[in-house]
């Protein structure tokens, strides 16, 4: 089953990167996305280009890169 954005669509985009912030021990994904990937490999690709944070790939609500 496919990803639903708010109207209710099948969300095209499903990767998000987050930009990562330090919560006490833990690192956490701020609220909001940074950007919105159709694929895996271009959010990985997008992400571990970014220079002067620490970013994370999500699926839905799962964690897929960096491995957690």
């Amino acid at each position: 089953m496919a990803a639903k954005n708010p109207t209710g669509e099948p969300d095209s985009a499903p990767f998000k990167v987050h930009l990562m912030t330090r919560a006490g021990r833990v690192m956490r994904a701020r609220s909001e996305p940074v950007r919105a990937f159709s694929t895996k490999d271009e959010a990985v690709r997008f992400a571990g280009r970014q220079l002067g944070g620490h970013y994370a790939v999500y699926h839905k609500h799962k964690k897929v890169w960096p491995a957690p």
